[in-house]
């Protein structure tokens, strides 16, 4: 719980690194216990925020607990196991624990690149270790400052649960309103740039403005805070709760919504999907994702059901990632993808010569790859009437047989399917097996569509924002209000795919930093094919491209060659901008 204020100290830290690198003239840096680092000077700048290596010195300082002075990386049994050591450049360094309570919550280090620094640290060796020593118990002072404010009152496990909370903010206030405690990520959140001093004791609207605070309890609501530095999408709740006999009290239970992004951002990166890397905080996708969260410990068979985009492989992937099989293969199968004439050996596997065409050494189906681990059917629906029956056998036996084979070969496997086809209704019709139906559906599983997922949508559009540009190299973007409105109201037949692909198109061709209506593709302006020439949004629309032409042209003029300029800036074409301001006059 430690190492996470060092995040907040940051702004302490940085200064007096830089201080210590410039009295001594050689390198410094701090990295938290999750080796995150934390501050750093020359090679180390460009470094902060990032991880270093989990096989570097610094685990070993912080898995002992004990300083170590590195006299030759090239020459160090630690250096060696390091995966930079090819590329390290160190000459040497020296790096001391830094010990709140018995716990080490992350390691300041020394560190010399040159053979100057290498020189003004054999000479001013005592005076760097005595500054890293105070730079230690200056870090150190500090944590037991805020825990120490962080105490106040843990006088209930209720609170004391709260207080310890991870990744949400906690605000207490008493019944006037006044802050009675926050915890560290609060501060961090909201960015606060004043001591817990300054606001423990004042009141919560005098530092955050446009919060409610007579929303319904346990309820989550969305709101715009304002904290005078800058403005918070706040995902928030509030609960009341009484300490002692005489005061009651209310919890406020927060999180910003650049926050939400930026997590499951790194979700993404780690390339390990599990449920919390699924944006959103809607009641419905968060009872889907209770109740796959619960399924995961079990091996039922899972089916989920909804539309196209909806999710649907995400959520296979969280359910496989979070169960005990998770170390163990996680195999997709789009069953609508493959012809029906292979459906049968991709997912059973043929033995060698088993047909003409066959690879001579026969292959391993689909089911037997799975061995030990969870194996995905989507479109499941899409599978052939007459091989249903093979697949309801190797449901109810966990065994398969390799065609041209008559071996037995059983497989230990967890079966999620999914489809965005109504089964029952498929039955019904009899185009899909009832046994098959029944064996499948032991947890159904619902996937809302993007449309009934509310705030969601803005959520998620940020996130697919910050994710694409990234990917796409180019600076991150905001969203109009006037688009917010537009991808609440719209029906997004395509769901989550879609709303991917209508912020890829907009980024591709917004150049500023928010994306307007007039960077959105047309499909999103039209109904069954036909523009809706008098509808809000269109009206809405209009009313936008009509004010970004007039600034243009304030800003350019109103000759040919200008309105070619605004032309290219629109990316439409001239006939195409004419056509628009005769429908300005």
């Amino acid at each position: 719980m430690y190492s996470s204020y060092l995040k907040i100290l940051q702004n302490k830290i940085q200064p007096l690194t830089s201080l210590i690198s410039e009295s001594i003239g050689v390198d410094v840096t701090v990295v938290d216990s999750s080796l995150r680092r934390i501050s750093g000077t020359g090679a180390f700048y460009s470094r902060i925020n990032h991880t270093c290596p989990s096989d570097s010195i610094f685990q070993q300082v912080l898995e002992t607990k004990q300083p170590r002075f590195n006299r030759d990386t090239k020459d160090n049994e630690i250096c060696r196991h390091c995966s930079n050591y090819s590329t390290c450049v160190e000459m040497q360094n020296i790096s001391f624990p830094i010990l709140v309570n018995t716990s080490c919550i992350g390691v300041a280090s020394l560190a010399c690149f040159t053979e100057k620094q290498n020189e003004n640290l054999q000479s001013q060796e005592q005076k760097a270790i005595a500054l890293l020593n105070y730079m230690v118990g200056f870090i150190t002072n500090e944590v037991n400052s805020i825990e120490h404010h962080n105490k106040i009152i843990e006088t209930t496990a209720e609170i004391h649960e709260i207080i310890n909370s991870i990744d949400k903010g906690i605000i207490i206030i008493d019944e006037d309103d006044v802050i009675l405690h926050l915890n560290s990520a609060a501060v961090s959140l909201l960015d606060f740039r004043i001591s817990h001093e300054s606001i423990i004791g004042h009141p919560l609207g005098s530092l955050v403005h446009g919060i409610t605070l007579t929303i319904a309890e346990d309820i989550e609501t969305s709101g715009c805070w304002d904290t005078r530095r800058r403005k918070y999408r706040v995902i928030y709740k509030m609960n009341r709760l009484c300490i002692d006999d005489r005061a009651h009290h209310r919890i406020i239970t927060f999180e910003t919504v650049e926050e939400i992004v930026n997590k499951a951002i790194r979700y993404k990166e780690r390339e390990k999907i599990v449920f919390d890397s699924i944006v959103g905080t809607s009641e419905v996708i968060q009872q889907a994702i209770k109740i796959a969260r619960k399924a995961a410990n079990g091996d039922s068979t899972i089916l989920l059901h909804g539309e196209s985009g909806t999710g649907k492989e995400l959520f296979a992937q969280s359910i496989h990632n979070e169960s005990y099989r998770r170390n163990k293969p996680f195999v997709m199968v789009n069953c609508a993808g493959i012809p029906e004439s292979l459906i049968e050996s991709e997912f059973f596997g043929y033995e060698r010569g088993a047909f003409t065409g066959a690879d001579p050494n026969g292959r391993t189906g689909k089911f037997e790859a799975a061995d030990g681990g969870t194996i995905f059917l989507d479109e499941v629906g899409e599978i052939p009437l007459h091989l249903q029956g093979k697949l309801l056998r190797v449901i109810q036996e966990r065994a398969v047989y390799r065609i041209g084979s008559n071996e037995r070969k059983e497989v230990n496997i967890r079966i999620i399917a999914a489809s965005n086809r109504n089964l029952k209704e498929m039955v019904d019709q009899k185009n899909f097996r009832e046994d098959l139906f029944y064996r499948l559906h032991v947890i159904p599983i619902v996937l809302p569509p993007l449309r009934e997922r509310g705030e969601d949508i803005i959520t998620l559009s940020e996130y697919i924002v910050h994710r694409l540009a990234y990917k796409m190299n180019k600076d991150t973007k905001r969203l109009s209000p006037e688009v917010q409105n537009l991808f609440r109201d719209y029906r997004w037949p395509g769901n989550i795919r879609e709303l991917e692909n209508v912020i890829e198109y907009a980024i591709n061709f917004c150049d500023a930093d928010e994306i307007q209506l007039a960077h959105l593709p047309d499909c999103l302006f039209k109904d069954n094919g036909k523009v809706v020439e008098d509808s809000p949004l269109e009206r809405v629309r209009a009313d936008a491209e009509c004010r970004i032409i007039e600034e243009y042209l304030s800003l350019y003029g109103n000759s040919t060659e200008a309105k070619r300029k605004i032309a290219r800036k629109l990316n439409i074409s001239l006939t195409t901008l004419y056509r628009r301001l005769n429908a300005l006059r």
